[in-house]
């Protein structure tokens, strides 16, 4: 009888265990559990959420759980930045920015510098204020890369307007 009293205790116990393991990738992360968020993540991440997509990238750039990998979290973050998450926008512009997996390229990383900063991220502006500063790009390269970075903002009234957006469009209405 001791020896099923003892099973009964210990299976409980267990399932108590199980039960605080976090199911939270978000809160996984922060304590500093990095490989169960990967693994909370990544399911998230392959079905297409942008968050969970940023947050494996930062894993493979970080080296968090994973073996650090500029190659894989260049492909995350560009699943993200395409959807318009603004934090991933923000991660593929250093990317860019840095040349880390691909080659270093400042006027790439204006465009989502530039688009993660039109949507509210006070890092990316903070960069693209760097980055202008710095007269990496002409006048003219900025507006057309602004341009191409409307793509990629999610709400119209934050993309950026030209004289010539402007007039475009007023025609077309």
């Amino acid at each position: 009888m001791p020896n099923l009293l003892y099973s009964f205790l210990f299976t409980i116990l267990c399932l108590i265990g199980a039960c605080s393991q976090p199911a939270d990738p978000r809160l996984a992360f922060q304590n500093g559990d990095y490989e169960t968020a990967y693994k909370l993540w990544l399911p998230l991440a392959t079905s297409g959420d942008p968050e969970a997509q940023n947050y494996i990238g930062i894993h493979y750039y970080l080296g968090l759980g994973v073996e650090r990998d500029f190659k894989k979290a260049f492909e995350w973050y560009q699943k993200a930045a395409y959807a318009g998450f603004p934090d991933a926008q923000r991660n593929y512009g250093d990317m860019y920015y840095n040349g880390y997996s691909v080659p270093q390229d400042f006027y790439t990383a204006f465009i989502w510098y530039f688009a993660a900063s039109q949507q509210g991220h006070e890092t990316a502006k903070r960069l693209l204020e760097r980055l202008t500063s710095q007269n990496k790009l002409t006048p003219n390269q900025q507006m057309h890369a602004k341009l191409e970075a409307n793509r990629y903002i999610l709400d119209p009234e934050k993309r950026f307007q030209s004289h010539d957006t402007y007039i475009i469009e007023k025609n077309n209405h």
